[in-house]
């Protein structure tokens, strides 16, 4: 029987190392020498790609060779065992109870002795996670039960609980509520709130005795079947923050109402943004601190991401109550197989404990001020990047035209400018087709640009936001309002430099793109592009650094990051073939 080729990886070195064919898909009969193996999978792993120019992740990368080393001698140890690894058990309290001191939890974590002599003492409580998906799962469940339990000692139905979440959230949410029967009240991000959600947009909600939710019933709730709010510190759209303050003033408004008061708590999902504010320069040019943690009234669980900008590898996340009392005590599971009680919370059973002694690791090497200086560092650059995008502009002259179609033509919408967190998020500015073109009728739009930032080997996402009450995930009406952007994301692995050659190789990407696509839209005509730094635009990024770098730009070829002239036209209308003149001043 002929052998299926598709089923088995060929051998490519012309050793004895491999000397037989390797199923893709099952078990080989043979065992293989520990280094062909290893060479083999390294050099398949060459095919992915960098994750230092991954501008789409928002995950740590890299770490100090101390932490590499103690995270290598940890790898087998497993974090559920806590009887057998009691100091791994011990440092991840540690953890927590640093978060909790860092969140402004009114009240320190009890351990579990404090709490068995008097368990009416006022404690915070959290709990390690694979990441910040389980954490927020375990924060939202905690307020399904107590809705629940609160509901039936009422004497009322516990049916259709739901959940107020804006479309700017991760899918996650979308997998919370579909896995643990939770209905959405969604709340649309708009433009006029630079694409987050709005305290008066949630205040409308609440006041609605009858809410619509979209179910293929089109079913309407009512607002006492609210488990929670959720407002977002770093949207993993754009990186925008959603008003905490403002959002726990209208909840605390609605539970001191006379009339008919309502007790919805506030989740804050903060796994990009809760190792950003604290530690983000305030004051002296900057963007003034935000309320968004425990010191808020109605903030009552929170989840944070380790593997983020708590600098530790994935996958890591942390889950935070503001009090023990908040999560039914049902929730908690105790067991004795591992030869011991032991009492959890958490959806998952095994875990790694190496990440933990990472996270500890940074806490300890870094401290308040290391975490403050990478994280104005990160600030800075991305203040760079947004600026320097928000100052090209391009010039398209077509050929015997005295006027030209496009002049000095600012070329993005900077969205996020890195102000409050370290990302960029752009989109092309609509309407610049001053040859009769729609915004419909575009020539190219940020999934170009991403495709041409691709040949560069940067890795940007593109991506439609939706601007009505629906989710972001699944099968979207073509019809509903979207909004395209691209978002870049600046981790410890994104230097100056590199911001300036993305910053240059977009100039390049949207110079090339108006070229070919007008070449391609009009075959019959000739077009110049040149693609340079706008001197005149103020910066929005104050620190020496970025200005001295503008002025090195500005002053080198007066700007011009492209330049290119097609000089003749297409032969006939079946190929396309240009001769360009190219000027790429890199």
């Amino acid at each position: 029987m002929p052998k299926d080729n598709t089923s088995y990886l060929t051998p490519t070195y012309g050793r004895v190392l491999f000397n037989e064919d390797i199923p893709k898909n099952k078990l080989p009969d043979n065992s293989h020498d520990p280094r062909a193996v290893y060479r083999f999978i390294r050099d398949e792993l060459q095919l992915d790609g960098n994750p230092t120019l991954n501008m789409a992740s928002f995950v740590t990368t890299v770490m100090d060779d101390e932490a590499n080393r103690l995270i290598s001698e940890n790898l087998g140890k497993n974090y559920i065992d806590t009887e057998v690894y009691g100091r791994t058990a011990e440092i991840e309290k540690r953890c927590v109870k640093t978060l909790l001191d860092l969140y402004h939890a009114p009240a320190p974590m009890l351990d579990a002795e404090e709490l068995a002599k008097d368990d009416h003492q006022p404690s915070s409580w959290g709990t390690l996670t694979v990441g910040s998906s389980e954490a927020l799962m375990l924060c939202a469940l905690s307020h399904k039960r107590r809705w629940m339990d609160s509901r039936k000692a009422q004497g009322l139905n516990t049916e259709r609980p739901c959940i107020v979440l804006g479309s700017d959230v991760h899918i996650t949410w979308v997998k919370f509520a579909e896995y643990f029967d939770v209905n959405i009240i969604w709340v649309p991000i708009t433009k006029e709130n630079n694409y987050a959600i709005s305290a008066i947009q949630v205040e409308d909600v609440i006041n609605n005795p009858t809410i619509s939710i979209n179910t293929p019933n089109d079913t309407a709730v009512s607002n006492k079947q609210i488990i929670c709010v959720v407002a977002v510190m770093g949207t993993s759209y754009t990186g925008q923050n959603d008003p905490v303050s403002d959002i726990n003033d209208v909840l605390v408004k609605f539970k001191n109402s006379t009339t008919e008061p309502l007790d919805i708590p506030l989740h804050v999902d903060a796994a990009s943004g809760g190792f950003i504010e604290p530690f983000r320069q305030h004051g002296d040019g900057q963007k003034a601190e935000l309320k968004w943690d425990f010191s808020l009234e109605q903030v009552k669980t929170i989840n944070v991401s380790g593997h983020k900008f708590g600098l530790v590898y994935p996958g890591i996340g942390w889950a935070l109550w503001r009090d023990i009392e908040d999560i039914p005590k049902a929730l908690f599971v105790t067991t004795n197989v591992l030869g011991f009680d032991e009492s959890t919370y958490s959806l998952n059973f095994s875990r790694g404990s190496a990440m933990v002694l990472g996270q500890y690791y940074n806490f300890l090497r870094l401290g308040k001020n290391g975490y403050r200086s990478v994280i104005q560092n990160l600030m800075g650059i991305a203040q760079h990047l947004s600026a320097g995008l928000n100052r090209l502009r391009v010039t398209v002259i077509e050929d015997g035209n005295d006027e030209a179609l496009l002049s000095d033509y600012k070329v993005l919408e900077i969205v996020n400018d890195g102000a409050y967190f370290p990302a960029c998020a752009a989109k092309l500015s609509l309407g610049q087709q001053s040859d009769g073109l729609s915004d419909n009728d575009y020539l190219y739009n940020e999934h170009d640009v991403v495709a041409k930032l691709k040949q560069n080997n940067w890795i940007v996402p593109a991506f439609s936001m939706p601007l009505d009450a629906t989710s972001p995930i699944g099968p979207q009406d073509p019809n509903a309002p979207t909004v395209n952007m691209m978002r870049m994301v600046v981790k410890e692995s994104f230097s100056w430099d590199m911001a300036e050659q993305l910053i240059k190789n977009v100039a390049q990407a949207i110079g090339s793109l108006e070229v070919q696509t007008r070449a391609l839209r009009y075959p019959d005509k000739k077009f110049s592009v040149q693609v340079r730094l706008d001197e005149s635009t103020t910066s929005s990024a104050g620190c020496d650094e970025s200005q001295r770098r503008f002025t090195l730009l500005t002053q080198a070829n007066e700007g011009v990051l492209f330049q290119q002239h097609q000089k003749v036209s297409v032969a006939d209308s079946s190929s396309l073939k240009l001769d360009i003149d190219l000027d790429i001043h890199a």
